[in-house]
């Protein structure tokens, strides 16, 4: 799944806590949360729907309902465990920071955003595979951190010296 995705299924239950903690039933909280988050993206309902239904894998809107009242009411680990099961953990950190927000009663005014990051696609040789691995094992990090961390040190380092070239 793709962080925009992601991104709008917090932002619907970001939207749906600030309507049901002011009173809201479930349903309608639910429902103008998704409404917004459409115009906002400028997509159809229906796509929002889906991302919060049919892409993290239920059969019914129901079900999400269901697990969002009950993290609204302080129990999100069926709905936290549910997204990052069907997200990549190069996003997990943002999801758990998200629902540590929503457990700890912080006020949530908007989802973590597309804008602080940037997903890439990378490919990788197995060898150069194994050998991120094994770093990541010794040095108790994940690799997705690690490439992008020696990533980000490389293409600044380039970018310096093309700029020390003009």
């Amino acid at each position: 799944m793709r962080w925009e995705t992601v991104e709008q299924i917090l932002k619907v239950i970001a939207v749906t806590a600030q309507n049901f903690n002011q009173g809201d039933r479930i349903d309608h909280s639910y429902q103008h949360a998704v409404n917004r988050v459409s115009k906002e993206y400028g997509i159809a309902y229906q796509t929002i729907g889906d991302a919060c239904r049919r892409r993290l894998g239920l059969d019914h809107v129901g079900d999400f309902k269901t697990m969002l009242k009950a993290a609204l009411e302080g129990n999100s680990i069926d709905l936290r465990n549910l997204i990052l099961r069907k997200t990549p953990p190069s996003y997990h950190k943002r999801i758990d920071e998200f629902f540590s927000n929503l457990k700890n009663g912080g006020v949530i005014t908007k989802a973590p955003t597309s804008d602080t990051f940037v997903s890439y696609t990378v490919r990788l040789r197995k060898s150069d595979s194994d050998v991120l691995r094994a770093l990541a094992e010794l040095s108790g990090g994940k690799p997705e951190e690690i490439l992008a961390e020696v990533a980000v040190g490389a293409v600044k380092e380039r970018m310096k010296k093309a700029v020390n070239q003009l």
